[in-house]
């Protein structure tokens, strides 16, 4: 039997883990969570989840970044323009994206307390609906992981500064799902 067209969608994660963090004080990765770095606990939550691929976006905390990957079994790359802003590490990681990929979901390396369940669900919301974005909301606020379908890369490419795909959103509301998650874990980013 050939693959169901819902089979056929692959969605590849992109974890983001460059910065400085500097509104924490620097190098929040490796803050201590459940007994593990920080970013350990998104790399593990990414690569049990149903993505078909895994790669990490590094700068700052670069030894780390690399030696978590290497140990889950995923590729990373190196931003060296990370003081130049989130934009940077997103083009780099949509640059990285195999062939055959239909979407991204973006996920922030400084969220370790979102839930699988809420990242298998935002994957199978677009396999089934094909949404070509799906934002999780939780008590009305927006949330992260972000997924973007691959037809937005070009306008990725032209985003500059420390902004993510924000601008991109708002310049196709009319594409987005808003997806209620029953998990706080997708507004917590550590930032003390």
């Amino acid at each position: 039997m050939g693959e169901s067209s819902k089979d056929s969608i692959k969605i590849c994660g992109i974890i983001l883990a460059a910065g400085e963090g500097k509104r924490a004080g620097g190098g929040k990765l490796s803050r201590d969570i459940q007994g593990k770095p920080m970013l350990q606990c998104v790399v593990e939550m990414a690569v049990q989840s149903s993505l078909d691929d895994v790669l990490l976006v590094t700068g700052y905390e670069r030894n780390l970044g690399e030696k978590i990957a290497k140990r889950a079994g995923i590729r990373s790359y190196y931003n060296a323009d990370y003081p130049l802003g989130m934009s940077t590490s997103l083009k780099l990681g949509i640059s990285k994206v195999p062939q055959g990929i239909s979407a991204v979901v973006i996920i922030l390396g400084d969220m370790p307390y979102i839930q699988r369940e809420t990242l298998d669900s935002i994957i199978d919301l677009h396999k089934t609906t094909r949404s070509k974005i799906i934002i999780p909301v939780y008590n009305g606020k927006k949330g992260h992981p972000v997924l973007m379908a691959c037809t937005y890369n070009d306008e990725i490419y032209n985003i500059s500064g420390d902004r993510g795909a924000r601008e991109i959103i708002k310049k196709h509301i009319d594409e987005v799902m808003y997806w209620q998650a029953d998990d706080p874990g997708i507004l917590k980013d550590i930032d003390y």
